[in-house]
């Protein structure tokens, strides 16, 4: 059971617990749940273009090389490597911590933990892909001690249902056993397999709504030829009145959990179930016979509720045992109860399962859409079928290298609040992208009686005497201002009749923004063509 558990973690996580155990040895703050969202969102995940991404949002660079003659010497510890053992349905990837002339430091895909190995027998298993690893500029989380305390609270919301019902069931199995009588136990019975039984059907549950996943195809056997659950929970008996089995059984194990929980020991639940129970014994030898002789698979998870079906028949037999006909006094109110607990519950699992199954496809879709709208090649050609813009050289304000070949043109206010969600958006394209470089273009007149040319004449003038650097900090405090006060800006950086000086700038790009009839702020232009619409600028990073 150990071994499944491990394999099941190493089959949903490896890049996760390679990228968690990298960031760990660097010393990098950071929280386990948002970097899974970060790899899980990952329009290629699960690659080796996950990781390299994903790393370099926390300043980690990286390059990906063929190991060929290279020597694991030959490269600067801590690296990242693919390997693959006979017995592995797919390459995983792993961190190469410690390297000697005869012998190699790896963190085990399967185990998590680290391992030292002959250099010869890694070069059997490496599949000759390196990825080279720079931690001179990392940098921890964004908000990592706002993220922790965010992720602790959604872990509380999270578990607290969960742990609510186990201290129920717990109280319940507790108050039960005070009995010390043969309905006790039998009650203690009931509640104990209904438990497995609710754990073990909602597994059966998740796999209709997501037969791809990787636990589930753990749980059942994984490759093995002779235990595989698609094969019985898609066969032609795996449902009555066209309700699947795993519905059915679902709806009865809830209901005879919450019966004993709401009716602990109650005399006429136990013979409820206690018949229900041996009406059931059917079932167990069809499901049995037809996995063994029709389909010739196993399905682990229905032989799992075969053995609790079974053990409430023992139950009930022993219950049958020890009452008496003539003593009999039935509580029908609380029978009704519980039988119509027992439709709300398969009526629940009737529609929730459809709509889980669809927002699943839904989210599938979406990443699938995703990765077609973000393609470089697709983004350039409907960026090229947009209309040119005119010559925007000398105007405006530069961000980043003027010698980048990328030019993003923004035209903007400066009391324009999209304006001020957008730049740093941009601003972080240019930090991690040298190539790209940004020209924000204003649009206002050059009257001096209108307020929008103040602060657009005071930045520029900013830019113009106290150099590109200040300039900078400068529209990175307008623009994060939540408040755009221009006399408190203007106390801070005090200028003269420099700002007079920018009237013939401010005119420029006024008029050149009336050739282009630019209506709206912002506007965007990528390197001379119009930003393709239903793109939005928060989009742009996929590109840069």
């Amino acid at each position: 059971m150990m071994n499944l558990f491990t394999r099941k973690k190493n089959r949903n996580n490896n890049i996760f617990n390679t990228c968690e155990y990298l960031l760990n040895i660097s010393e990098i703050k950071f929280n386990q749940q948002i970097l899974a969202e970060k790899l899980q969102d990952h329009l290629d995940s699960p690659s080796l273009l996950t990781i390299k991404d994903c790393l370099q949002e926390y300043g980690i660079d990286s390059a990906a090389i063929r190991k060929g003659d290279y020597s694991y010497t030959d490269f600067e510890l801590p690296f990242l490597s693919s390997i693959q053992q006979e017995d592995w349905a797919y390459p995983n990837f792993t961190v190469i911590t410690d390297v000697t002339n005869q012998q190699i430091t790896f963190l085990n895909p399967i185990t998590n933990r680290t391992e030292t190995i002959s250099i010869e027998h890694f070069e059997l298993i490496d599949k000759g892909i390196v990825l080279l690893i720079d931690t001179s500029s990392k940098t921890d989380e964004p908000n990592y001690d706002f993220n922790r305390k965010t992720t602790q609270r959604k872990n509380i919301i999270k578990y607290t249902p969960i742990l609510a019902m186990l201290l129920i069931v717990v109280t319940t199995g507790i108050y039960l056993l005070r009995g010390l009588t043969a309905y006790s136990w039998i009650g203690f019975g009931f509640l104990l397999t209904a438990l497995l039984g609710v754990i073990i059907t909602t597994l059966l549950l998740w796999h209709e709504v997501d037969d791809d996943n990787t636990f589930l195809r753990e749980v059942c056997g994984g490759s093995g030829k002779k235990a595989n659950c698609d094969a019985i929970l898609s066969s032609k008996k795996s449902s009555f009145l066209n309700i699947s089995w795993s519905k059915w059984g679902f709806a009865y194990m809830t209901t005879v959990l919450v019966a004993q929980i709401i009716y602990p020991g109650q005399f006429s639940q136990l013979l409820l179930f206690s018949c229900l129970s041996i009406a059931c014994t059917p079932y167990i030898i069809f499901s049995i016979y037809y996995q063994a002789y029709i389909v010739k698979q196993w399905c682990p998870l229905c032989l799992a509720i075969q053995a609790l079906l079974f053990a409430n028949m023992i139950l009930a037999l022993f219950f049958i045992n020890e009452i008496f006909i003539e003593k009999i006094v039935l509580d029908y109110f609380s029978m009704i109860i519980v039988s119509l607990l027992g439709i709300l519950f398969l009526s629940s699992a009737i529609l929730v399962v459809p709509l889980l199954k669809n927002a699943r496809n839904s989210k599938n879709f979406e990443k699938k859409w995703k990765k077609l709208r973000y393609n470089p090649e697709i983004f350039e050609a409907l960026l090229n079928k947009g209309d040119s813009v005119a010559s925007s050289e000398d105007l405006g304000i530069i961000v980043g290298d003027p010698n980048a070949k990328n030019e993003i043109i923004k035209i903007c206010s400066p009391y324009c609040e999209p304006c001020s969600k957008a730049h740093p958006e941009l601003k972080e394209i240019i930090k991690t992208n040298p190539d790209v470089k940004i020209r924000i273009i204003f649009n206002a007149s050059a009257n001096e009686g209108d307020i929008i040319n103040q602060p657009i004449s005071h930045l520029l003038a900013i830019q113009e005497k106290l150099g590109s650097k200040i300039g900078h900090e400068a529209l990175d405090e307008w623009y994060s201002s939540p408040e755009k006060d221009y006399g408190s800006f203007a106390k801070k950086y005090p200028l003269g009749n420099e700002l007079k000086e920018q009237n013939n700038k401010v005119f420029a790009m006024h008029e050149w923004c009336n050739r282009m009839k630019i209506r709206v702020t912002p506007t965007i232009y990528i390197n001379g063509k119009e930003l393709p619409e239903g793109y939005l600028i928060e989009e742009l990073k996929n590109f840069f």
